[in-house]
Parts: structure tokens; sequence; C-alpha cells
């Protein structure tokens, strides 16, 4: 090829040049290497965005039919959207919509925001859109600590939100902080029937006296002389005090205070849920808390990860040293940056191995340290010069990407030229020595390499399959094929220009000499393995036919068992250091009571040597974005470094010893274990936490938990399953208040009035909002907190007592709730899953030990032959990606 002898003809003519050249390219490499973006595992998901809508102290089947229902109704027809997900718990309703690859993600936030505006929902629902992060987005947590332990979980509470999280959030980059436990401050009103039928007020009346006199307001502007004053009238809340003197209302000139029917204490709402850790360090000993605080750093998308893991750090040192209270400090419970070092240390392992045997290799074999010190240049290069093309392309570096560089292919071009310009040195002639060495390595150059060229575009073209990939799959495995293909263009590149000059350059003097001598070593091994090949292939082409007839079928058989047996995975299972556990416990239970069982787990987990730290949580963080019930506790799991393991055990050994222990000491509990970035994936991909998800869609919520159940049945008898079960929880009980209309009518008692009690006193949601400090103070010394009104504990611990609370009517007559509402329990969906419309039911399984596509394969199989009712969407998002292959 004209063009190719053109370029090698070049290098050798600029020698010096070429070399300079070659160095500054290197220098770039380096420098990319410092620039690009490093994460331990890329964002693979598709544009999505998440609302958040919350409906408080609604049942889960009102939220759905008042707020999920007409929100889908209205953003169905968004476009570009594939994939329109909902989780809806009591009080709380999580959507997740997925666009279509190349969807600008401000695009599909502004379309969703103008739709959302359309749906016809109650008015205290205020759908907002949760922060622009990703599945791979949770970069940092800590927890507020109190290092003297004299700081209330109230307190640090406080700290958090008022201190901490406004610092943290002028970080570049961050999407939010998300909190996790702790108390809220709150001033709560705390009242008695008794005390309003003496003075005769209802609740309806203590609240809109509070509304009343909690406002601050203006009156335009006074014109005095040149000057323009503004008005403020300043009756907002400042002090509990404050709302103690305000006057509900007068009977016979005598003004009726808010303490004269209760009184104004600090207190907190039902905590939605509840955050432990045990750490142990050489300076403290062992640290165990069972209530604490947490924050969750979300990282906006598409920024740099390792740069911006650095800025939190940074940050987070900077309070701790300067803003965080006497006694009290942030510590550090998951850094993404560790698992990032560890990716880069495994990666800087593997890289540095694959160069060492390589190069053994290759000295053994070429002969000649000189002409393997130029082979084994090209790594480097090669290395380098993809680190360029990935950070100008865009593509991270990951575990994933840097793994598939493969340095037995990157130096196969390199070997073919120098071993073919050795032989020429080595058989040249006094004419071919006249010509000079620059001339005759052109000779030796140009004469294999159209042959290495073509050898290296067919290597290339061979991953044009994957090239070809789109969605998930294409970037999850794109960056991979992208960083060997221009690692391999590196090296051809390099041995086109750089490898025949400095093979000018290294055996110029023998070249040059009358007698020059062995030009390699003598191997008497590589000999051996020479003339036996040798031996070998005059035996075979001796019997040809035979042999071509005996080769073809044999390979044609080995390719169809192969394809046969062979076994298909698509997510890698990566090692991200620690690992999530997850226990489930019977459906219904409070969060008071699954609180007595966490001290437990983290014992039984910690009493093994190689746990670090242990971070508890259940419940549901503060901006509704996990919404899990209370029956589902989550565990963070962190490990030493496993070279200070002292006993021989590998982790997922340790995780099945874990997993047994556990179900033993909590009997009716199951157990499964994931990692972190890994559950954020699947969630992400397939809507649920696990490796596979089959999905039951309908209406009937009992038909499709019969069908779930069956195929919960056939899943428990494959070989392979594990962790396996349905994602959401069967039917748990509720108090039904449902009031009677008709009496109510008959005693003049206004609905308004009843729902009031009901959601004020007995389910104690905020009614007004209190700025704790005077108005003169900085902002930062200022804090938001609610104030509510509540019956004493008396009135509200069982459900004969809240039957029992009286209601005042016009007339003055003491009501109970009973005369007026039927009170009952009855059991109602704690959770419901729609997808695309519909209800879902979804039977989640992790896969041990077999692979998961011919896991996916014989399920579908069974499920099909053994299903007797119902109608079943049968829907495996992991079938449908393995169908691509």
């Amino acid at each position: 090829m004209k063009i190719l002898n053109l370029i090698i003809e070049s290098a050798l003519r600029y020698r010096y040049f070429t070399l300079a050249a070659a160095v500054v390219s290197l220098m770039i490499g380096v420098w990319s290497w410092f620039d690009i973006r490093k994460e331990a595992y890329s964002d693979i998901a598709d544009t999505q965005v998440r609302i958040v809508a919350k409906f408080p102290g609604k049942a889960t089947l009102e939220v759905e039919e008042r707020v999920t229902m007409p929100i889908e109704r209205v953003l169905h027809s968004t476009p570009n959207l594939i994939v329109r997900r909902s989780r809806t718990i009591n009080g709380l309703v999580v959507f997740q919509f997925v666009f279509e690859e190349g969807t600008d993600d401000y695009f599909a936030r502004m379309r969703l925001m103008e739709k959302v505006r359309d749906a016809v929902i109650p008015e205290e629902v205020t759908p907002t859109l949760a922060p622009m992060s990703s599945p791979v987005g949770e970069v940092y947590r800590y927890v507020v600590e109190s290092s003297t332990g004299n700081h209330t979980p109230m307190e640090l509470r406080t700290i958090q939100d008022w201190i901490v999280i406004p610092k943290l959030l002028q970080v570049s980059g961050i999407a939010d902080v998300v909190t996790f436990g702790g108390l809220p401050k709150q001033f709560h009103v705390v009242t008695s029937p008794e005390k309003l039928i003496r003075y005769s007020v209802t609740v309806s009346d203590l609240i809109e006296a509070i509304q009343d006199n909690n406002l601050n307001t203006g009156g335009n502007f006074l014109l005095q002389g040149e000057q323009s004053l503004p008005i403020r009238s300043l009756g907002s809340i400042r002090t509990p005090e404050d709302i103690e003197d305000i006057v509900i209302k007068v009977v016979n000139g005598v003004p009726v205070f808010v303490r004269d029917i209760g009184s104004v204490e600090i207190s907190h709402p039902i905590p939605s849920g509840v955050l432990g850790y045990t750490v142990q360090n050489d300076q403290e000993g062992l640290i165990d808390v069972d209530s604490a605080v947490q924050g969750l750093v979300a990282m906006r998308r598409w920024v740099e990860p390792n740069a911006f893991g650095e800025r939190v750090r940074a940050k987070v040192a900077e309070i701790n040293d300067r803003y965080m209270p006497e006694g009290t400090r942030l510590r550090n419970t998951y850094d993404r940056g560790d698992l990032v070092k560890y990716t880069l240390r495994t990666v800087g392992t593997t890289l540095l191995e694959g160069i060492a045997v390589v190069s053994l290799v290759v000295i053994f074999f070429i002969g000649s340290l000189r002409a393997s010190i130029v082979v084994v240049a090209t790594i480097p290069f090669a290395l380098l010069f993809s680190f360029t093309m990935m950070n100008s392309s865009g593509i991270s570096a990951s575990l994933l990407s840097l793994g598939a560089v493969d340095f037995g292919i990157v130096v196969d071009s390199a070997v073919v030229m120098v071993e073919n310009i050795m032989r020429r040195y080595k058989n040249a002639s006094p004419a071919d020595k006249q010509k000079g060495i620059v001339r005759f390595t052109y000779d030796c150059a140009t004469e294999v390499g159209t042959e290495v060229l073509f050898a290296i575009l067919i290597i290339i073209l061979a991953y044009l399959p994957i090239f070809s990939f789109e969605r998930i799959e294409g970037r999850l495995f794109k960056p991979m094929a992208f960083t060997l293909s221009f690692a391999i263009f590196g090296a051809l590149l390099f041995t086109m220009t750089v490898v025949p000059v400095l093979m000018s350059f290294f055996y110029r003097r023998y070249f040059e000499s009358k007698n020059p001598g062995p030009i390699e070593w003598h191997n008497p091994v590589y000999e051996w393995m020479e003339r036996s090949y040798e031996k070998v292939v005059h035996y075979l082409v001796a019997r040809s036919k035979r042999v071509v007839t005996i080769a073809f079928t044999g390979v044609t058989g080995l390719l169809i068992v192969g394809a046969m047996s062979l076994g298909t995975e698509f997510l890698p299972s990566l090692d991200e250091g620690g690992f999530t556990l997850r226990l489930y416990f019977p459906v219904g239970i409070s969060l008071p009571e699954a609180k007595k069982f966490v001290p437990k787990v983290r014992a039984l987990i910690y009493k093994n040597e190689q746990v670090s730290m242990i971070l508890s949580q259940y419940g549901r963080n503060d901006d509704g974005t996990d919404p899990l019930p209370p029956n589902r506790l989550e565990v963070y799991v962190g490990l030493k470094d496993y070279k200070n393991w002292n006993e021989k055990i590998t982790k997922e050994q340790l995780l099945i010893r874990m997993r047994n222990e556990l179900e033993a000491g909590l009997p009716g509990v199951k157990v499964s274990f994931s990692q972190p970035i890994m559950d954020n994936l699947s969630e992400a991909i397939m809507g649920t936490i696990a490796d596979l998800a089959v999905f039951v869609s309908g209406q009937d919520l009992k038909v499709m938990r019969q069908i779930s159940q069956q195929i919960l049945d056939i899943v428990a008898d494959m070989k392979g399953a594990s962790e396996y079960g349905i994602e959401q929880e069967g039917p748990a009980p509720q108090l039904v208040i449902r009031i009677k209309r008709a009496v109510a009518a008959r005693y003049g008692i206004n609905i308004k009035d009843i729902q009031n009690l009901i959601e004020a006193a007995v389910g104690m949601e905020p009614i007004g909002y209190l700025y704790e400090g005077p108005m003169d103070n900085p902002p930062k010394e200022r804090a938001l907190f609610g104030i509510a009104v509540r019956f004493s504990k008396d009135y509200r611990q069982s459900a004969r007592e809240i039957a029992n609370i009286p209601i005042i009517s016009p007339k003055g007559e003491r009501i109970p709730l009973s005369e007026l509402a039927d009170i009952t329990q009855e059991d109602s969906p704690t959770m419901i899953f729609r997808q695309d419309g519909k209800r879902t039911l979804t039977v989640r399984l992790n896969v041990r030990g077999r692979d998961q596509g011919g896991f996916v394969a014989e399920l579908q199989q069974r499920v099909r032959a053994g299903l007797k009712t119902g109608r079943l969407f049968l829907n495996s998002s992991l079938s449908q990606v393995l169908s691509k292959f």
C-alpha cells in the first residue's frame, strides 16, 4: 500500500522527529491519564427522571387512586418515554420514567413537569422532581456523630439540616444531600378532648387560630420626605411562648389562649426511618449507635466522580474544622473514592502483571534483549495512546474498560515487524548493506507492513457486533471494545513508525559490521520446540485430507457442544469491597418493633472478624426517593482489606455464613445480599433489586398474588435460585375510619372537623412552621421547624381510645368518634407497584452457581408449562437483553 509505505519511509527519513513525536505522544497520554474520568462502574442507565409526590397520612389505595393514576394518565404521552414505573406506599408515591437513548436530561425533566401540572390531584399534593443524579451517583455517606455522647438524635438532626446540608450543597457537581434517620424537631401543641370541651373549642378552631396568627405581611411603601420606606408587619411565630399567647376565641369577654387548652412541647414526628451503625477503630474502640443521622451525598449526572469525591471530602473536613458544634463531627461511612482507588490498584496490578508476562514470553522467544525492549515498548505507547483517545472521546477509565486491554494482542504487530527485521538483518548480503540501514530497514518493514495492517484491521472488525449494541448493553460493552481498539491501533501506529526507527538505531553496528556474530542468543528449549513443531507439520501435511476432515468435524462438534452448554450473563459481577444485606421481616411490623431486632442483627454480623463497619437502616428516607416499608431492613457491611483477613475464607463463603447465621438467629426472617452499585443499577434497569425479575401485571391484586406464588413455587424448585420472593409485601392490617355522613349531618358536624381531628390530633401533620430566633439574626442562625397539634398519648394509643375521642357538636353535645364513624381493622396493600399503567407484582430472585441466560430459558419454559390459572404477562429485562446476543 502506497500510503503505508509512505508513512514508514517518512518515519525512517526523519528518525529523530519520529522519536520526538513519540515522546510527545507519551506525554499527552500521561496528561490524559490524570485528566480522564475515573470511576469504578460506568453509568449505563438510560435517561431517567423520578418524580416524588407526598400525600401525608393517606393509605396506599387512596394515594394510588387520587395521585398515582391521575399523574400517570397525563404523563403517558410524554415524548421519547419508553418505561413508566411507580411505587405507591402510605402517604407517598415515587414515579420513575425512562426515556429513549440520547434524550437530554433537562429536556426530559422539563417536559414531565410541564405535563404534570395538568393532573387533577388534591391541592395539598405537590409533585417534585428528584435530584438529577444517576444509579451510580451515590458517592459518599456520613453520619453526624456526638463524640462526647451528650447530644440527642434531635440535636444531631438539627445540625444535619441547618449546618451540614447548606454547606455541602455548595460543592460543585452535587445533586442533593439525602437525610436518613434522626428526629426532626417540631413544636407540638399537646391538648386533650376534655380541655377542648371545657372551653368549647374544636380542633379546627385551634388549627385556624395558630395559622391565622403566624403571618408576616407588608403595607407597601411610606413616602417620607425624599425616602421611600417599605412597611413590614411582623406577626410570624418566633418562640414557643408566641404559640402559647395566641387567642383562640373570646368567651363572655374572656380570651381563651392556647396555653389554656394545652402545652407547647418540643417533640418530633413519627419517624419514617431509623438508622444505626457499628464501627471500631484503634483510638476509640467499639462505637455502637442505635439511632443516628445519615447524610447521603448524591452526585449530579455526568460529573467526574473522582474529582467530585475529592471536593466532597475537602468540604467535610472544612465543616468538621470550622462549623460543627463542640463535641460533634461527621464520620465517613461510605466513600466511592475508596472503591475507585481499589479499582485503579487492581487495574494497575493486572496491567503490570500482563506487561511482565508478555515481556518474559517475548524475551524467551525472540532471544534478543534489544529486540525485546522494542517489542515491550509497544505496550506503554499503546496504553497511553488509548488513554488519549479515551479522554478525547469521553470514555471513562474503569475496571470494565481498562480490563479489556489484552497485551498479547497489543504486541502482535510489533512482534511480526521485529522478527522480520531481525531475520533480514541476520541474512543481509553485502549488496543489502550497501543500501544503508535506513533504506534496508524500510525494505524490511514494507515487506510485512500490509500483512500486519490487515491482521490488525481484522481484529478490530471482529468487534463490530459490539459497536452495534444500543442502550444499556451498548453503554456497558462499547467502552471495552473502543479501549481495546484504541490500544491496538496505537500499537499499529507504533509498529509502523517507531519500531523500524528503534531497530535501525539498536542494530546499526550489527548491520554495518563485517563479522557481526549471532543476532540472538542460543535457546535450546526454543530450538527443540521448533524442531518438534516442524516434525508435526510435516506429518500433518502428508495426511492433509484426513487432518482437514478430522479438524473440521472436531471444531464443528466443539462449537455445537459449546453453544449448547455455554452460559450467558449480562451485568458482570464486580467486587465493590463492601456489600449490602437485606432482611425481610413479617409484613405489617412497625418501626419501633423492628428496631428491637436491629442491635442483634448488627451483633451477629460484627462477630465476623472480617467486618470493619456496619450501617443499618429501615423505613424510608426523608425525601421519599427510597420508598421501602418498615419490614425491610437494609444493612451495609464494610469489610477490612482482604490482606488483613486472618481467616482463610472467600467473600462468597463469608456472605453465605452470615446469611445462615442471621436466618438461624432470627426465625421467619429471609436474608438476601448484593452490592450498593449493582443494587442501584438493577433497580434502574428492571425496577427491582435482584438479578432477575418476573413481572405479573393486571388489576386484581389477589389473583396476581396467586399467580406470583405459583411462579415462586416453580422458582424454588429450580437449581441456582437463591434469595427469591415477591417484592411487594402482601396486605397488612390497617385501622379504617369510615365517616357516617348521615349521622354527622344529623348532629350538624362538618366532615372537615372530623378529618382535622384525625389528621392533626392523631396523625400529627404540621399545620405551620416556626422560624426559631429573632429576625435580626443572620439567616444561618435561624432554623425552620414544624408546628403540630396533637392529643396526649392517653387518647391515641389504641383503636379503642381513638374511638372514644369526643367531638363537640354545634349544640355543645359531646359525641364519641365511634358514633360518627365505623372504625374497623382491615387488610390493605402496603405497596402498589405499577408499570406502564398496570398494577404489577414482581417475583425477584438471584442466581447462584449457574448462568443467568440458561436459568431464564428454563424458567420461561417451566412457567408457561406449569401456570394453571389467571393471565400472565411474563417479562424479564435480562431475557430481553440476552436475546440480542
